[in-house]
């Protein structure tokens, strides 16, 4: 089914871009949240009615990503956590608890806008990962997973 995205998703399109998509994907999920209309004459000028007001919500969206990124860099992250005398933690390191750690230093984030290399992490040590908080806004950081004194 060719739809126009009225959002962008990370991995399917951009915002005004025409997009093939299954049956299912387009009925269930992508329609009934508003983020893709049919693809139309009609909903093509909708949408470029719409873009003043699309990019002024951007602009906004990316000046407080900066600002939520300039606290990340200011942040210094430890984790202590339970572990076996070899290292191993009894448990994982999840990008929630990556994200609770923030949010107790101060700064919001949602889980899934913290990116691993792996889905979890489960050894003591140091650890970088991304966190994206825009698509065009994304910012480098570190935890560090020591053990936790009993």
């Amino acid at each position: 089914m060719k739809l126009l995205m009225r959002e962008s998703i990370r991995g399917l399109g951009k915002r005004g871009e025409i997009v093939e998509v299954a049956n299912g994907y387009a009925r269930n999920y992508l329609l009934p949240k508003g983020l893709a209309l049919a693809a139309s004459k009609e909903n093509v000028r909708r949408l470029e009615g719409e873009k003043r007001s699309y990019e002024a919500r951007v602009v906004k969206e990316k000046e407080i990503a900066s600002e939520i990124a300039d606290a990340i860099a200011k942040v210094q992250l430890t984790l202590p956590m339970r572990a076996s005398a070899e290292g191993h933690l009894f448990g994982s390191v999840t990008p929630k608890l990556i994200a609770d750690a923030f949010k107790a230093e101060g700064v919001t984030l949602k889980s899934a806008q913290v990116e691993l290399e792996s889905d979890h992490i489960r050894e003591l040590g140091t650890y970088s990962f991304t966190i994206r908080l825009h698509d065009e806004v994304a910012v480098q950081s570190r935890v560090w997973v020591v053990a936790a004194k009993e």
